[in-house]
C-alpha cells in the first residue's frame, strides 16, 4: 500500500433540503474509483431523563418507511449552532420538554458507508414541562418509558438505531 487515498473531486449528482448526494472521486494504490456520497452534517439524539427514571421518547410516524418509529427526540444541527443548543431546541420541538442541564455522552458516525452524518448522545436532566413545536410535516406523540422498556421492544415494534444506541451509551455511562 502506498499510503492513505487520495480525494481527487467531489461531483454535485443531486441537492435536497437537507442533504445533497455527490458522488466521489478516489484514488488509492493506484487506481481510480467512484463512492455515492450522502452529506448532511451533524446531528443530536437527546435521552431525556425524568425524576423518577424514565425516559421521554417520541412515537413519530416517518415518511421513509411510511410508518411509525418508536425513538429519542433528535434532530439536525443547523449550521452556525452549537450541539447542545441543537439539543434543547430540538427537545422542546419534539416533546415540549426543556432541559436544566445537557451533557453529551459520546458521538458517532450513523453510516458511514454512505453519509458523513455524524450524531451527539447528549443526556438531559431537570426537565420541566411545556408545549410542544414541531416542526411542519412531523407527527409525534410523547412516550414515557424506563429504558429497559425500550430495549425489551426490539423485535416487537419498530424502533431505530440511533436510539438503541442511546438508550444503550446512557445505560452504560449513568
Amino acid at each position: 500500500m502506498s499510503g492513505d487515498p487520495k480525494i481527487l473531486r467531489d461531483v454535485l449528482l443531486a441537492s435536497g433540503r437537507r442533504v445533497k448526494l455527490y458522488r466521489r472521486i478516489v484514488e488509492a494504490d493506484g487506481k481510480t474509483f467512484e463512492k455515492d456520497l450522502v452529506v448532511f452534517g451533524s446531528s443530536v439524539v437527546i435521552v431525556p431523563v425524568l425524576g423518577d427514571g424514565r425516559i421521554v421518547f417520541v412515537r413519530q410516524w416517518r415518511a421513509s418507511i411510511a410508518g411509525w418509529v418508536l425513538e429519542l427526540p433528535a434532530g439536525r444541527v443547523e449550521p452556525g449552532e452549537d450541539l447542545l443548543e441543537a439539543a434543547g431546541r430540538e427537545l422542546v420541538e419534539e416533546t415540549g420538554f426543556r432541559a436544566g442541564s445537557l451533557r453529551v455522552l459520546g458521538s458517532f458516525y450513523v453510516a458511514p458507508g454512505y453519509s458523513d452524518e455524524v450524531i451527539s448522545v447528549v443526556r438531559a436532566d431537570g426537565l420541566v414541562e411545556g408545549q410542544s413545536r414541531p416542526e411542519e410535516g412531523e407527527v409525534l406523540r410523547t412516550v414515557f418509558m424506563r429504558p429497559e422498556e425500550y430495549l425489551g421492544l426490539l423485535g416487537k415494534e419498530t424502533l431505530d438505531l440511533k436510539s438503541i444506541a442511546g438508550v444503550l451509551l446512557y445505560m452504560s455511562t449513568g
